[in-house]
């Protein structure tokens, strides 16, 4: 599925779905885990809608981004313990860049897994940079049938999470958000290391 975010980046947070989207997120993250002090992955950060949620509390943030316009509006909200990276995440990136040096204790996505060409490689790449007991979370748009090819299921999910390694994997609805197309779920992915 092919995009060019850079053309959505100066729109983007203008929206209001995307703001109601991050903080649903985030309400739903903080009932899993505290983030005080941990060392946290936003992958596909966009705008930075939920990394800006979670700065005050994370000690650091590496925010990634394949879209260097989406980069440009997170900067502009000048979080001191957020490292942007303009880049996609694959195995080179996480070998030679050095905001991956060390692991992560969460790695967050929000709205991203859904729109990766192979959500098994990511789910690998993410198991390999988080620490022991570390957690990815993330939240995609419920599949439907009637558009199967946007949006994950939960068996899609719980199956990819799995095969990546992950010891403990749940799934669940998260929350419905209305949207031009209706009233949508969104899903839930937990795995811990």
């Amino acid at each position: 599925m092919a995009h060019d975010w850079d053309e959505y980046a100066p729109d983007w947070e203008k929206d209001e779905s995307t703001t109601v989207f991050a903080q649903n997120v985030f309400q739903q993250l903080q009932k899993l885990i505290n983030v005080e002090g941990k060392h946290v992955l936003d992958f596909g950060c966009g705008t930075g809608l939920l990394t800006q949620l979670i700065s005050p509390l994370a000690k650091d943030i590496v925010a990634l981004d394949g879209s260097e316009a989406m980069i440009e509006e997170l900067d502009k909200k000048e979080l001191s313990n957020v490292e942007p990276v303009v880049d996609h995440l694959t195995r080179g990136l996480v070998a030679q860049h050095p905001a991956f040096r060390k692991q992560f204790d969460l790695v967050v996505a929000s709205s991203v897994c859904g729109f990766v060409s192979d959500f098994q490689e990511v789910a690998v790449i993410i198991h390999s940079l988080l620490d022991k007991d570390g957690l990815f979370v993330h939240w995609d748009w419920l599949v439907d049938d009637s558009d199967p090819e946007y949006g994950l299921s939960q068996s899609d999910i719980e199956s990819a999470l799995s095969n990546a390694g992950f010891s403990e994997v749940t799934t669940s609805i998260a929350f419905e958000l209305n949207t031009p197309q209706g009233l949508k779920p969104v899903v839930m992915g937990v795995g811990r290391k």
